[in-house]
């Protein structure tokens, strides 16, 4: 292969890496790599603009988790900048609506979950010198409200119980779990069946309550201001019952709190938790097997980010 010829493959090559990696796109896609409501794009109508002239920023956002969302919040930040010593910023009027909600996808209908566009009426600042370019990243933060459920169905039998079904070779009734879809995780592991003795009428057993965030983001604690102040993130309240009834009880859970009133569990690194804990249960004074459906819920609020790039030059 000649020089020349060589000199071609290599520029051929550089073209088919820049066209196959979709660098076209201003905007930010995608955020948010879990369940939830997700950022599909955030992005600027012009690549390029002059100071003073007008602009629109918007974003798309999607709810893909199994429950609606709530009290959803699209807020614009990071629009200043330093130049020359002197602080420029972009300056925008929100469109947007506060608070609404989005809906889940129903599977059982075939629909999809809500999507919601909003957008921001901007102006580039006037200060940027003339013959200076300067690259302004705005961001866009989504806060929304979400809840994440799981049901563990659990086994009791007593000791006679287990007895006659060994000995006559049948299974045993299985063990179900259902859980909603979002972006923090909630996992319930306990084995059975649980083994009881009919002359207590009660009966304790061990489970571990996983919780995993998965979402791409940050999960805060639902108190006052929630997500926008930043005391209350990485932290998510859960909450235990028993079919409605008040015959079990979550105890010696390695954390403080109350059960009734929801308990505040700490996300190591703003990602995971894993509790060991024990739930004492009202047995009926009855022979053989009784199924029951442990129902834990975590609440929480949270927020994706998402940014884009706008170049500003003066005029």
């Amino acid at each position: 292969m000649n020089n020349k010829m060589a000199a071609v493959f290599a520029v051929l090559s550089i073209l088919v890496v820049i066209l196959s990696s979709g660098c076209t796109s201003f905007g930010s896609t995608n955020t948010g790599s879990g369940q939830g409501v997700i950022i599909e794009n955030f992005e600027t109508d012009f690549q390029k603009v002059y100071s003073g002239e007008k602009f629109q920023l918007q974003v798309k956002a999607k709810n893909i988790g199994s429950v609606d969302a709530e009290k959803v919040l699209p807020t614009l930040y990071n629009i200043g900048k330093t130049v020359s010593g002197k602080n420029v910023e972009i300056s925008c009027t929100n469109t947007c609506p506060e608070n609404f909600k989005m809906l889940a996808p129903d599977l059982e209908r075939g629909t999809e979950g809500e999507t919601k566009t909003c957008s921001w009426d901007c102006t580039a600042p006037t200060s940027v010198p003339k013959g200076l370019s300067v690259t302004f990243n705005p961001s866009v933060r989504l806060y929304y409200f979400y809840r994440t459920s799981t049901i563990k169905s659990v086994t009791l039998a007593s000791r006679d119980e287990l007895r006659s079904v060994q000995n006559q070779g049948k299974t045993l009734p299985s063990e179900t779990i259902s859980t909603s879809i979002g972006p923090v995780q909630l996992n319930v592991v306990v084995n059975g069946p649980i083994r009881y003795s009919e002359t207590d009428g009660k009966v304790a057993f061990p489970i571990n309550i996983i919780i995993q965030n998965t979402g791409g983001g940050v999960a805060c604690e639902t108190l006052t201001n929630g997500c926008q102040d930043n005391k209350n993130w990485d932290k998510v309240a859960l909450f235990f019952n028993e079919d409605g009834e008040n015959s079990a009880r979550l105890l010696s859970c390695d954390i403080s709190g109350s059960s009734g009133q929801g308990i505040t569990a700490d996300l190591w690194k703003g990602q995971s938790k894993t509790l060991a804990c024990e739930v004492e249960m009202d047995v009926p004074k009855t022979a053989g097997f009784v199924q029951k459906n442990l129902k834990f819920d975590i609440e929480y609020d949270y927020f994706v980010d998402a940014s884009t790039a706008i170049e500003v030059i003066g005029k």
